[in-house]
């Protein structure tokens, strides 16, 4: 494979090699999936679910409250459904995104559920549970599972004007199954087994409790022993919604969400230097400095034996729903979310070049500076009100809504680093035989309680101009009054505490053109601003407190063909973002100017015959961060974690012999990426090659899927803030995360 030269003083990294997966998951649908268990209905069985085919039609709240279709809609939304997430074997939020164009992700146990999105990661990527804001996504969010989910939305750049703060690469919103008096919802149960005695087990369904009252409920256990020694990830989540329909005309809704987890106590593998390396993954990581990942490592914990990452969180809300009439309608949401983190863990490792401060002797791994324990506690109350109402201007339709939005967030975080607990032997480890010890005694830095209240007013309108034009503008006002404190080790007030007041207006404004009944091209300008990039949780009294500024231009066409049997999407866009926040040091921030992004995606699904079905997507993306007054450092760079190209491809045959069988694979791309914003730390191109078969019946189906056939090693997310971080004088970490070998699994899913 050709590869471009990175922009640094990084030679081309060279071809890395590639990697395999091995599943099998039999999977029985239900009736609303595959067919109905009901002599007086036709059974239908359905297949070639692993194709995602763009649903143009389908509505979005991430992309809108006014109920347009994707095809109504001026912006990039693309939506994953369960029955494709089942189909593909998709375990994880965060697995499904990263299957859209432009999308790199990681599962970082320091920021699990990360994204990195047209040119922008981490706190600017929004992740929303169904519809709600928890907090910032690398702050707050866990690895979400997807039997609980109905269906995941994605809008691409900035959605400030639709969902507040800290939307500027995209929207994440994950929907989850709820109660319906629309249709049945049988009962589905999935149980899977797998390599590194990975599992998983699901079961969910609804009822009718009484004639205007009804029951969903799903609950989802999944564990693993790992890849690595020692990373034993599991969680626990259950979901159930209950919908009464009071009257003809207003509804009431109960919801309940709650998560118990362990995250992968797998903090990364040492870089070294490539002399001392064993079997140096030359082809993986590269950097400036000549370090590189020794493969004997590779399935090495350089953690602790009683290491933690665990949380337990619970979200409530209460929906109502009022029709006025034909035209009106009020809804109102009322939710509460609590949670509780822990951290403690061996998170950072340094290889010992020489003999200085707390590396007594060289050529070892000192993990000292590296224990770190966490810990928050969160509490969030919020209500949001909308009318929706349609009407008619100079004859003319027109869809309006407005809204208000009212937060209060409490977040303390307690935090230490190890600076005073004594150096013992057992804190350096053997850089390919590492002996876990135990964290032992926890060293407070200090406590830092967080307030932040929000009042959002918003709006949102779609006018027809003609029969083939349509205007869709929102806009959405917002103030926000923090208190943010920080208490030393001993409870004294901290000097970079501070409270401040924000108030910010965004706006977005949008054309849609239906050139045919089935193609419409569209054309948007977008902005959002944020405080201090939308991470409130960490900034300080002392660090640039200005407003965010960022902009989007985007145009697009999206389009269906040959009676449905073809259906693309093409987007250009153009994003430009001021007033940066980026971490340049160990425990600092400073604003480094700006960073600005553009580029195309595509996405499209095709079916040559009836049983032959194709999907594609491809994302071609310029990302650079740009000079500020004072910093200069990092101008010209670009962002970690973002791919120049990606790509993914998908076919599949199905009824092969005339048997209910579909095979088929899929290619996913990932180009070159840079690890850190110093683009110091190259991180290599990988191209992973997927296989599966399925057979389907009426209400079950049996799914052989082979990811990853070439067993790549591969690095699929750096975090920053474990990498070069090797100063004699506070070693903390210099460690990348490699990727998951071979993996096969087996499962089962029954519908009753």
């Amino acid at each position: 494979m050709n590869r471009k030269p990175m922009q640094s003083n990084i030679k081309e990294i060279p071809n890395s090699k590639l990697f395999s997966y091995l599943s099998f998951c039999v999977i029985l649908f239900g009736n609303n999936t595959i067919g109905q268990v009901d002599e007086q209905l036709e059974e239908v069985v359905v297949l070639g679910r692993a194709i995602n085919t763009p649903d143009l039609s389908a509505t979005s709240s991430a992309g809108s409250r006014l109920g347009l279709s994707v095809m109504e809609t001026p912006a990039s939304i693309e939506l994953i459904d369960s029955s494709v997430m089942r189909a593909r074997g998709y375990k994880s939020v965060a697995e499904a995104v990263k299957s859209l164009p432009g999308v790199v992700s990681g599962e970082s146990p320091a920021a699990p559920s990360t994204f990195s999105m047209r040119g922008f990661s981490r706190s600017a990527i929004t992740v929303l549970r169904d519809g709600i804001w928890l907090g910032p996504a690398n702050m707050v969010m866990r690895p979400q599972n997807t039997f609980n989910l109905d269906r995941i939305e994605v809008l691409r750049g900035p959605g400030s004007a639709l969902h507040g703060q800290g939307v500027v690469g995209g929207t994440v919103n994950t929907v989850v199954k709820r109660a319906t008096a629309e249709a049945e919802q049988p009962i589905e149960v999935l149980a899977s087994y797998g390599r590194f005695g990975t599992y998983q087990f699901g079961v969910g369904g609804g009822t009718q409790l009484g004639d205007s009252t009804w029951l969903r409920m799903d609950v989802n256990q999944y564990g693993s022993d790992g890849y690595v020694d020692r990373m034993d990830p599991e969680s626990t989540n259950v979901t159930a919604s209950v919908l009464w329909q009071a009257t003809d005309d207003f509804d009431v809704e109960f919801q309940v969400d709650y998560l118990d987890d362990s995250l992968a106590d797998y903090w990364g593998t040492p870089l070294v230097p490539r002399g001392s390396a064993v079997s140096p993954l030359s082809d993986v990581v590269l950097t400036s400095t000549g370090e590189t990942v020794d493969e004997q490592a590779r399935f090495r914990n350089f953690n602790v034996r009683d290491s933690r990452a665990v949380s337990d969180q619970l979200l409530f809300r209460v929906d109502l729903s009022w029709r006025l009439s034909d035209d009106i309608e009020l809804k109102n949401t009322t939710y509460s979310f609590n949670a509780d983190r822990d951290w403690g863990n061996a998170e950072g490792y340094v290889y010992c070049t020489a003999v200085v401060d707390v590396c007594k002797e060289t050529d070892v791994i000192q993990r000292y500076y590296g224990y770190f324990f966490v810990t928050h506690d969160q509490d969030l109350l919020g209500n949001r009100l909308t009318a929706n109402i349609n009407s008619q201007i100079a004859g003319r339709e027109n869809r309006f809504l407005a809204g208000l939005e009212l937060t209060n967030l409490d977040f303390s975080r307690a935090r230490g680093f190890r600076r005073n607990i004594p150096l013992v032997a057992g804190d350096s480890v053997d850089p390919i035989a590492p002996v876990p010890g135990n964290y032992g005694s926890r060293e407070l830095r200090g406590i830092s309680p967080t307030k932040i209240d929000t009042r959002a007013v918003f709006f949102e309108d779609a006018l027809d101009l003609t029969d083939r034009v349509t205007v869709v503008a929102a806009l959405r006002y917002e103030e926000l009054d923090l208190v943010r404190q920080n208490f030393n080790a001993t409870g004294t007030i901290e000097a970079s505490s501070f409270a401040r007041d924000f108030d910010w207006v965004s706006w977005r404004l949008g054309v849609v053109a239906r050139l045919t009944d089935d193609i419409s091209a569209y054309g948007q300008y977008s902005d959002g601003k944020d405080p201090v990039n939308a991470n409130l949780f960490l900034v300080n009294s002392g660090e640039n407190l200005d407003l965010t500024d960022a902009e989007q231009w985007e145009v697009g066409l999206k389009g269906s063909w040959h009676d449905g049997r073809t259906q693309a999407t093409i987007a250009y866009f153009d994003i430009q973002r001021d007033d940066v926040l980026e971490r340049i040091g160990v425990d600092s921030a400073a604003s480094i100017g700006g960073r600005d992004s553009n580029g195309f995606e595509f996405s499209a699904a095709f079916r040559p015959t009836s049983q032959w079905r194709v999907g594609a997507n491809a994302a071609f993306i310029d990302a650079e961060f740009k000079r500020s007054t004072n910093f200069v450092t990092f101008a010209g760079n670009t962002p970690p974690n973002v791919a120049e190209v990606t790509g993914n491809l998908w076919t599949s045959y199905s009824e092969i012999g005339g048997l209910p069988l579909e095979i088929g694979g899929s290619l996913e791309h990932v180009d070159d990426r840079f690890g850190d914003n110093a683009n110091q730390v190259g991180l290599s191109s990988y191209t992973l090659l997927n296989l599966f078969a399925t057979w389907n019946a009426a209400n079950y189906s049996v799914t052989a899927r082979v990811n990853n056939v070439t067993d790549e090693i591969y690095v699929p997310w750096s975090d920053v803030f474990y990498l070069q971080q090797n100063d004699p004088g506070f070693l903390y970490a210099n460690q990348i995360l490699l990727s998951s070998p071979r993996m096969f699994e087996l499962g089962v899913e029954f519908a009753f």
